[in-house]
């Protein structure tokens, strides 16, 4: 289950409450956020590290690491990197840092999901994703790294093997082994297995979250409108921090712009199912308010289905 919208949109305490929920249920539930400015174990109010940990019966959470997800999906492909740019004399240091492929700390995250699925260790495994515009670029990673792996990898494997002893005997300069090009095709493996379990609706559920304000719902279509030419399933809408009817005199603007864009929403995304949850009179945090929101989104229905 993977929960996106715009930021500021409330899509953490929802991704955060949902895991509650399935947990509550019985589902063995793990929640992860992809977001590089993480916000999700200050919602749950519990320090969470690159790692699962348990939060609560049947919960476990997750913040991924850029650095350890570097090292864990990077790490042979960057040290190749780095020897040939410390040949070209850059300090150690400085090679390390530009060696980090551009979005990997974001593409370790994703990664996250295929392996937690693999692992059978969960029955559930919801998603606080990054903003939309960022959540869109990712999921593009996959198709980029299968037409790599196809087009330029077997390239490059062959000119290394022919020309590689020649360039590191006479020049110098470092060359790739199998171990580094094995590296890059079990990496972008992994991509394609991640976009497969992302676009299959049976096993993937894409989300978007929501407040009835008029930027927010135009991001939104946009971006409902992108996951379904990327191929990914949206089939769940949720509008959150809905007014009370018995808002005083100071909120009635918001409160009556709310009733017009309410029936704009259930419009624009038909025939997909809009949730709404309540604007509560207090901050949504920590697990017993999460509780609450998890309630007045789902009540006695299953998060899953």
């Amino acid at each position: 289950l993977v929960y996106t919208g715009k930021g500021g949109v409330g899509k953490t305490s929802v991704a955060a409450a949902t895991a509650l929920a399935c947990a509550q249920r019985g589902y063995r539930t793990i929640v992860l956020s992809t977001d590089i400015a993480h916000s999700l174990g200050d919602a749950l109010g519990i320090e969470l590290g690159p790692e699962p940990i348990e939060i609560a019966p049947n919960l476990h959470g997750q913040e991924s690491d850029a650095f350890f997800n570097v090292a864990r999906y990077w790490g042979r492909i960057q040290q190749y990197a780095s020897s040939l740019l410390r040949w070209r004399g850059l300090e150690e240091v400085l090679a390390e840092e530009m060696t980090v492929l551009p979005g990997m700390d974001e593409i370790g995250s994703l990664l996250w999901i295929a392996e937690h699925h693999d692992s059978g260790n969960y029955d559930v495994i919801v998603v606080d994703a990054a903003p939309t515009g960022e959540t869109l670029r990712l999921l593009s990673l996959p198709e980029a790294g299968k037409w790599w792996m196809e087009k330029i990898e077997p390239i490059g494997r062959r000119i290394s093997r022919l020309t590689g002893p020649f360039i590191q005997r006479v020049v110098g300069m470092p060359m790739p082994g199998d171990d580094v090009f094995n590296a890059g095709e079990e990496l972008f493996g992994k991509l394609e297995h991640l976009h497969d379990l992302l676009t299959d609706p049976d096993r993937t559920s894409i989300r978007v979250v929501l407040t009835l304000e008029h930027v927010v719902i135009k991001e939104a279509e946009r971006s409902f409108t992108y996951f379904h030419l990327y191929g990914y399933p949206t089939d769940l809408v949720v509008a959150n921090r809905i007014l009370p009817d018995e808002v005083g005199p100071f909120f009635r603007g918001w409160y009556e712009a709310q009733q017009r864009y309410g029936p704009l929403v259930e419009h624009s995304f038909a025939p997909i199912p809009v949730l709404r949850a309540p604007f509560f009179d207090r901050e949504v945090v920590g697990i017993p308010m999460l509780t609450e929101l998890g309630k007045a989104l789902y009540g006695a229905t299953d998060p899953t289905v």
